[in-house]
């Protein structure tokens, strides 16, 4: 009788589920940013039961993203996203000012 064993490598399952655990964090962050909302770090890892907050928010800045903060009474920073500052003409397209 022939003997099934493990298989060599199991550690591919565990890391693309690390990844997609990645990514849906990131992908919740930039929507939270997206809709408007002004958000501290614990506020966003409590959204997304995760401790990358900080981290995120970096990885986003460095990726272009004008994300604002200003530290609190309590010494935590609110994080947002700046808003672009354009005047819509009548038609709906940027006025050239």
């Amino acid at each position: 009788m022939e003997k099934k064993g493990k298989p060599a490598f199991t550690g591919i399952q565990g890391l693309h589920h690390k990844y997609s655990n990645n990514q849906r964090i990131a992908s919740t962050i930039k929507g939270l940013f997206l809709s408007g909302r002004k958000l501290t770090a614990k506020e966003i890892n409590e959204i997304t039961s995760s401790n990358d907050a900080r981290k995120e928010i970096s990885n986003l800045r460095r990726q272009g993203w004008k994300i604002v903060d200003m530290l609190l009474s309590n010494r935590c920073k609110l994080y947002w996203l700046e808003q672009r500052d354009t005047q819509l003409d009548l038609f709906g397209r940027e006025a050239q000012i």
